[in-house]
């Protein structure tokens, strides 16, 4: 089935990120706990904020405050980025070309997910990718329509 930009137009809330390894271990990407969105508009602009609800707080009342190890340790288990998206319709395959990002890594590359809609329903998985430790995986991804 041919998947169109208005399948994807709309705001999506974050429902599993499974990490799926090789050798057939799975695990959630950002722990037991995790929230988040993902945003498509019409006018071809993606969004996307997720991550564990357990990482630890911190104890400054703002980000400023906080020490480098406090930041650090909020930041590990999470997730954000915007930019423009293209689709190919073809492969079912949404590229987000990423403009800005919490990991600066990602600023001026590409992030391309392989989905499925199924109903209210966004099924999404990363390419393959290799841990520090040099073992293979993939990550699931499930996004419920709101």
């Amino acid at each position: 089935m041919t998947t169109t930009i208005n399948d994807l137009i709309g705001a999506w809330r974050f429902v599993s990120a499974d990490e799926i390894f090789s050798d057939g271990e799975s695990r959630p990407q950002f722990g037991p706990e995790a929230s988040g969105y993902l945003s498509y508009s019409p006018n071809g602009i993606v969004t996307a904020v997720l991550g564990s609800m357990r990482r630890p707080a911190g104890g400054a009342p703002d980000l400023r405050s906080a020490s480098d190890a406090e930041v650090t340790a909020m930041a590990r288990d999470f997730i954000a980025y915007g930019g423009p998206f293209t689709l190919d319709p073809e492969t079912n395959t949404v590229t987000h070309h990423i403009d800005i990002a919490l990991f600066p890594g990602w600023q001026g590359g590409n992030q391309a997910r392989h989905f499925t809609v199924d109903g209210n329903m966004l099924h999404g998985s990363t390419p393959p990718a290799t841990t520090a430790d040099g073992r293979t995986f993939h990550v699931e991804l499930t996004w419920a329509r709101l």
